[in-house]
């Protein structure tokens, strides 16, 4: 009996050590799959970048192609050396297979070592040949495998099986390559000065009471259906309000100094559409003729969360000006403006002199690349550095892109080209 009792206290031992055993692995297992969903996840985040950055160089290839200024290609290729140096480190650390790490680790250092040479090339007073531009053409359908090689990869899978697959390199694959990271804006130069003296804040102090009527006025609602909220400091200092309209709430920001509208955007948004584009664009034109804006030439346009939003440059003299820009945005379920975004236009609006070019736009054409077929041009201003340059624009179209390109227009500098990309909210600039 004694031995019965001792034999069942032997396994109740065992069961309990068996038990703990079996707890300690699934808490070590769950560690383990926490472990390895963490480093997944870090994975997919390189593996992210790495692809928008060889998106990125896609882009840049095809500008150099157009580009039609050394100075122009210099910075170029000069921020390709840098995005180079960044795409080969996150190859190193991608779970590629042995060759294909090695191929792509390659040709991402190539193309740094590229950029830097032909920058030196074209500081030096030389633009790109033909044969450089030959070069770049088959270059761009390098990155191209590349990219679509990278857009293949799972995370999950095992590297050797990685290291069967066939390789991306097209045949006769050149050794060198270009790349440049580009910057996204709503539309061209949407992004432009944002420190300094704000040229367009005019108007002595007004009090609290004033800008609450300025508030209700830029909401479209009245008076009595605006409370008071968080006042903002810093470059612009205004009042807060939230105004009850017809399309919702909304927060409005009204400068002290001459009563200005700030900015103004919606408490809730995810409008149902019911009004078409147009009729929210016509509904734009009108509010910024009404609020005091003067003439304002739309720019670019997008549309999300049931809004449509549009960017509006200033007019003076038939010239566009770039550096003058209010973002608004239209509700598509009543047509109706619920948000304004003005600090550009409050910084830089001013009346310019000296908007009358040194060449015609037949003479800015001729420093353009004959490869952009060219489709419309107008005069414009656009911020450079702390400064502004009257330039000509130039919309045209490259290998089924459009492309806007500037040309100083008193000394026929290429200054900037930028690519108009379709994404899913509208079209950006590149």
């Amino acid at each position: 009996m004694r031995k019965w009792s001792q034999s069942m206290q032997m396994a109740g031992v065992f069961g309990v050590l068996l038990c703990l055993s079996l707890g300690v692995n699934a808490v070590q297992s769950a560690q383990a799959n926490r472990l390895e969903m963490r480093l997944a996840m870090e994975l997919q985040r390189e593996l992210t970048d790495v692809a928008h950055a060889m998106a990125d160089i896609e882009v840049n290839l095809q500008k150099l192609l157009i580009a039609s200024g050394a100075s122009q290609s210099a910075q170029l290729l000069g921020e390709t050396a840098l995005l180079a140096q960044h795409v080969e480190s996150g190859l190193s650390r991608l779970p590629l297979g042995a060759k294909t790490a090695a191929d792509a680790m390659k040709f991402a250092g190539q193309m740094g070592d590229y950029a830097m040479t032909l920058s030196a090339q074209v500081s030096g007073g030389s633009m790109l040949s033909s044969t450089d531009e030959t070069q770049i053409e088959g270059l761009l359908a390098a990155c191209q495998g590349l990219n679509e090689h990278l857009s293949g990869i799972d995370i999950y899978s095992d590297p050797a099986e990685e290291e069967r697959a066939d390789g991306f390199w097209p045949d006769g694959e050149n050794e060198e390559a270009v790349a440049y990271p580009s910057l996204i804006y709503d539309g061209p130069f949407s992004d432009g000065r944002v420190q300094g003296t704000a040229k367009g804040l005019t108007g002595g102090r007004i009090t609290r009471e004033q800008a609450r009527q300025a508030a209700a006025r830029y909401a479209g609602t009245t008076p009595d259906r605006v409370s008071d909220a968080a006042d903002s400091g810093g470059q612009f200092e205004a009042f807060g309000f939230t105004a009850q309209t017809d399309s919702g709430a909304v927060s409005v920001q009204v400068t002290g100094q001459g009563g200005h509208l700030l900015w103004m955007m919606p408490e809730t948004a995810e409008y149902e559409p019911r009004v078409s584009q147009e009729e929210c664009l016509r509904a734009a034109q009108v509010y910024l003729a009404d609020m005091g804006f003067g003439q304002m030439q739309r720019c670019f346009v997008q549309e999300y969360d049931g809004m449509v939003v549009a960017n509006y440059a200033s007019v003076q003299d038939g010239v566009l000006l770039y550096p003058d820009q209010v973002k608004v945005q239209i509700s598509r379920a009543t047509g109706t403006v619920v948000g304004a975004e003005c600090s550009q236009y409050l910084l830089n609006h001013h009346r310019r002199s000296g908007l009358v070019p040194s060449l015609s736009e037949e003479q800015a054409r001729l420093t353009l690349s004959e490869r952009l077929d060219v489709q419309a041009a107008r005069l414009c201003v656009i911020p450079s550095d702390t400064l502004e340059r009257l330039c000509w624009e130039f919309q045209g179209t490259f290998s089924g892109a459009r492309y806007y390109a500037y040309v100083d227009a008193r000394d026929g500098e290429a200054l900037e080209i930028l690519r108009v990309a379709q994404t899913d909210n509208g079209e950006t600039a590149i």
